[in-house]
């Protein structure tokens, strides 16, 4: 396959990176971002004083610190994430919004309500993007030195065109960089072991090491990897002479690699310099912490802790296009092929050694993964690149198959069919691309079903998008700044977008249906999250009135409260029993009662009207016998449920049935039978009226004025 020159490939890669990572890098938020906004705030005003005194921080440092002690925000460590975020609110400081005041300091203690974080998130987001999109031409340039500019070319392609690996350069958060700066160590540390580049990449190898090692913990990988590569390296040369120099080197290198990393790592690292104890410990007990600590995943078709080893594969299959599973299958059977070749094949093809580096990488990364309990997809990024270069050697290899069955009359014209395979790469991943701009992470691979089939395998769908779009529509709504919204688990990522209240829990709103409007996501839907009973009578009761769907799938549901009068709770409760939560009153007379059922079961359920002139104390009521009983029965949707502790039910109560004169009425509930009813004693559900005409109609309670006597 005739290519242009090496820096006309990466100059269009470069351009084809950014034309994805950078258009629309705001409108919505994904999980901890708003975090790594106040990481990157107090990274930086550590960075330009030390009169100002920086909170403790999240998952970080627990004590207040002032100066370089403030860059330690976070164990994980982050480092390089809060020097790209720092990068973005200079920009965003400087040009994107330039405040009236020339004070740098001042902008960053304001700069922390949610409102504020939505204005710079395309700022704070731009260096990742940027940097994603150079890793592109850099990846394409040691591949192609490593092994073949077509192979390069082809992986090039892949990579700056996965929808998933071009989302994840798009947040402002750490498993971008910690993947890219993994991948050009390696890469650089292989063509140097492997195909005896100069001593620099060595150097190169390692600086870019030490900055994984600030990224995440998942850079730490990195150092045993390369004690893995000295040994595949050493192995690989057995036959030459001089193995025992050639073992001694390796380990010299291998030492030079560790101290150049170290020392990378305390160079962009401040709070080292001046408090490396605190460092260190703070960075390992907030590892193990992260390690030991799974959370709830659903996982081929389970709720557990620890999904297991088949994740990460499984999760590579999700996340990957068609051509990149066609690709690794390819690949397969090249491998195959060469296995079962004579044995001069095999010695002449030099390349072998960094394809079972590549392996190697991708084989020891699941593993040292598997280890952690807590795993997402994302985790696995670095193997992402690295196993796209493994595709690229397969899509080859099956396309010259293609080429020479197609070519068999002529075969000069396998040069020009091999040709094509590039535009087949930017035609299809481009769609894919396009097709899930700007909410990349929407992208699951269409051989699996899309998002819809990815649903049925794995858990945590969804980062945060279309949180966004969900509050747009309710900010339409008639009175949306008055509402009340509960959003449970995902709050902050709604909040910024909305004009009213957001809650992240029921109890803050009152209970259960207590808010005006309820959203839910996919994620937490999935993974029977916060209050089931809740979300149980949503989904198989009610009908949302919006949806945000991706690829055929809800994303985001919301409801409104089918609750049209909210009720004293405590007071409408009895113990072990039920607790009313409120009700809904049409014309005719037919009153709905929503209520929880904490051991109610198949009791009957009553609802008592006395004449009232709808002035007067809390507390007080007419006699029981005084009312005329209804019988509420469950509606024909809920009689299953009756039996079920925690169940929301809903019963009808025909008011109209008991032929009453126009007036009003107060409202009360009892349980048991006719004979032996028992009424709550302090119930008072609210006040009714019914006019001339036979019409129902709520009543506003009126509390009785104070006496100015």
């Amino acid at each position: 396959m005739s290519l242009p020159k090496p820096w006309v490939v990466m100059l269009v890669l470069f351009g084809l990176a950014l034309s994805t990572r950078l258009p629309s890098l705001g409108g919505f938020l994904t999980s901890d971002e708003i975090n790594w906004i106040g990481r990157s705030r107090w990274f930086l005003v550590g960075l330009l004083t030390a009169e100002i005194d920086c909170p403790p921080a999240i998952d970080g440092r627990q004590t207040i610190a002032r100066g370089l002690g403030c860059t330690l925000q976070t164990g994980h460590p982050g480092v390089t994430t809060m020097w790209a975020g720092s990068l973005g609110l200079l920009w965003h400081y400087g040009y994107v919004d330039p405040p009236a005041e020339d004070d740098l300091l001042k902008f960053l203690l304001e700069l922390g309500s949610r409102r504020e974080d939505i204005a710079v998130i395309s700022s704070v987001r731009l260096p990742l993007a940027i940097v994603g999109s150079l890793f592109v031409p850099f990846f394409y340039w040691l591949v192609q030195r490593l092994m073949s500019q077509s192979v390069a070319l082809i992986a090039g392609l892949l990579v700056a065109l996965s929808p998933f690996q071009i989302a994840l350069t798009r947040v402002i958060h750490h498993d971008s960089l910690t993947a890219i700066f993994m991948v050009l160590s390696v890469l650089a540390l292989m063509g140097y072991w492997l195909r005896g580049w100069s001593w620099s990449w060595l150097v190169i190898s390692a600086g870019l090491g030490g900055l994984a090692l600030l990224s995440k913990q998942v850079g730490w990988f990195l150092p045993p990897f390369v004690g893995l590569l000295a040994g595949l390296t050493w192995l690989s040369g057995l036959r030459q002479p001089q193995s025992g120099r050639r073992l001694a080197r390796l380990v010299s290198d291998g030492l030079l690699w560790g101290v150049v990393a170290a020392g990378t790592v305390v160079a962009f690292f401040p709070a080292l310099w001046v408090n490396p104890v605190e460092v260190g410990q703070t960075v390992m007990g907030v590892s193990q912490r992260l390690a030991e600590t799974g959370h709830s995943h659903y996982f081929l078709g389970q709720i557990s802790q620890d999904p297991g080893p088949l994740f990460y594969p499984v999760g590579w299959l999700l996340q990957a296009s068609p051509l990149e599973v066609l690709g690794l299958l390819g690949a397969g059977l090249a491998g195959l092929q060469v296995l079962t070749s004579r044995p001069a094949l095999k010695e002449d093809d030099s390349g072998r050694p960094v394809i079972i580096a590549l392996l190697l990488f991708v084989g020891a990364l699941a593993l040292f993964m598997m280890i952690s309990d807590k795993k997402m997809v994302r985790y696995f990024l670095p193997a992402f690149p690295i196993i796209d270069i493994v595709v690229a050697i397969g899509l080859l290899w099956l396309m010259r198959q293609l080429a020479a069955v197609l070519t068999r009359p002529r075969p000069d014209l396998i040069g020009p069919v091999m040709t094509t395979l590039p535009l087949v790469i930017v035609a299809t991943q481009g769609w894919y691309a396009y097709s899930s701009f700007p909410y990349y992470f929407t992208f699951y691979n269409p051989l699996f079903g899309g998002a819809a089939g990815a649903a049925r395998w794995m858990t945590i769908m969804g980062w945060g998008e279309g949180l966004n779009e969900a509050a747009y529509y309710l900010n339409q709504q008639p009175e949306a700044k008055a509402a009340t919204v509960v959003v449970e688990g995902n709050c902050g990522l709604y909040e910024p977008f909305f004009n009213g209240r957001t809650l992240c829990h029921n109890d803050k709103a009152g209970g259960l249906l207590a808010a005006d409007y309820f959203v839910y996501y996919i994620s937490l839907l999935q993974r029977d999250l916060y209050e089931r009973a809740q979300q149980e009578f949503f989904i198989r009761h009610q009908t949302p009135i919006h949806r945000v769907t991706f690829g055929g799938l809800d994303y985001v549901l919301t409801y409104q409260t089918p609750i049209e009068h909210q009720v004293d709770r405590q007071a409408n409760q009895l113990p072990e029993a039920l607790t009313v939560l409120g009700y809904t009153l049409a014309g005719d007379g037919q009153l709905t009662l929503f209520w929880q059922n904490e051991g109610l079961g198949p009791q009957p359920l009553w609802l008592g009207l006395a004449p009232t002139s709808g002035v007067f104390a809390p507390g007080q009521s007419l006699p029981q016998t005084d009312r005329w009983w209804l019988l509420c029965r469950p509606k024909p949707d809920f009689v299953a449920e009756v039996d079920t502790a925690g169940a929301i039910i809903e019963s009808g109560c025909a008011l109209g049935a008991a032929g009453l004169r126009a007036g009003l009425y107060e409202l009360q509930l009892a349980v048991g039978e006719r004979t032996a009813l028992r009424p709550l004693e302090q119930s008072r559900l609210g006040v009714i009226k019914i006019e001339p005409d036979g019409r129902f109609h709520q009543v506003d309670l009126v509390e009785p004025k104070p006496d100015d006597s």
